[in-house]
């Protein structure tokens, strides 16, 4: 099943299934919810109980065109978790395994707008596409023989990482600005893919291809990735894992770009890219 955030003129945001036909709310089955991040949390925690009436859905409910709505990111995570050194370069020494964390108000969805931060012109910034593993949680200690205990779905993920002064860690710092970390366009759950190794990522960039590579080629699989985070510190629903990227591909974006990532299964995430108006030439 593919679930979705989504709004229309005059609405508030909701939770929606994402089925052939459009878009078919779920508002009334979750009952009142304080964000569409909650009715997601709700739906993710109850989704076993919720699943066979899910389904009757799907089957009988007129759905709402997508033409008619707006998808908004699917969530709002409160920790975004990055992986780094997950791939490598063909013949160069494996790094070793490492996360970062973004924060909620790096989330953008679909349609919606990069905002490069205001730095001088000696940074680039990259766009990172990558698997994102949303988790069921709390999690915590967690083993590679039962990570999927801990996984509800998948989706795609932007993680945007800046080039430049890597004094005291700026680079991540700035990494962490408003906007450099979309998500969407919706949530896969994790029945419909069953091995996420078997998974292809592809980006576009002003239509031409850039990053094109298999899930499967990682360093690290989704299992180690869940087994390393939850070492540290507990997961909660909602939560993402930022899978890691392929550095074969990677180019700077500026004002104006155009970007898109796609997954297989999954869908595709269209993006716009702007400079802040007071950038620094």
């Amino acid at each position: 099943m593919k679930f979705v955030a989504f709004t229309a003129p005059g609405r508030q945001p909701a939770v929606g299934m994402l089925v052939d036909g459009g878009v078919i709310g779920l508002a009334e089955m979750l009952g009142p919810a304080e964000s569409a991040q909650a009715a997601m949390q709700t739906l993710i925690d109850g989704f076993a109980t919720l699943r066979p009436q899910l389904e009757r859905l799907a089957q009988q409910a007129a759905p709402q065109p997508v033409d008619e709505v707006r998808l908004l990111a699917p969530l709002h995570p409160g920790k975004i978790l990055c992986s780094t050194g997950t791939f490598a370069l063909p013949g160069a020494e494996p790094a070793p395994l490492l996360m970062t964390l973004k924060s909620a108000e790096s989330v953008i969805g679909p349609g919606e707008t990069i905002q490069l931060p205001d730095v001088d012109a000696s940074w680039d910034f990259v766009p990172e596409a990558e698997l994102g593993v949303v988790i069921r949680g709390p999690a915590k200690q967690v083993s590679t023989d039962n990570w999927r205990s801990a996984v509800f779905g998948y989706t795609c993920v932007v993680d945007v990482m800046g080039r430049g002064d890597t004094t005291f860690g700026r680079d991540y710092w700035l990494a962490k600005a408003d906007t450099l970390g979309p998500l969407g366009p919706c949530i896969v759950t994790a029945d419909e893919l069953v091995d996420p190794r078997l998974l292809r990522v592809r980006s576009w960039q002003n239509g031409q291809p850039r990053q094109d590579f298999a899930v499967g080629e990682a360093l690290y699989d989704v299992a180690r990735l869940v087994e390393f985070a939850t070492t540290v510190m507990t997961l909660y629903t909602g939560d993402v894992l930022a899978c890691g990227t392929s550095p074969v591909g990677l180019a700077p974006i500026g004002d104006g770009d155009r970007l898109e990532v796609a997954i297989d299964g999954i869908g595709r995430l269209p993006l716009a890219v702007a400079a802040l108006a007071g950038r620094k030439s």
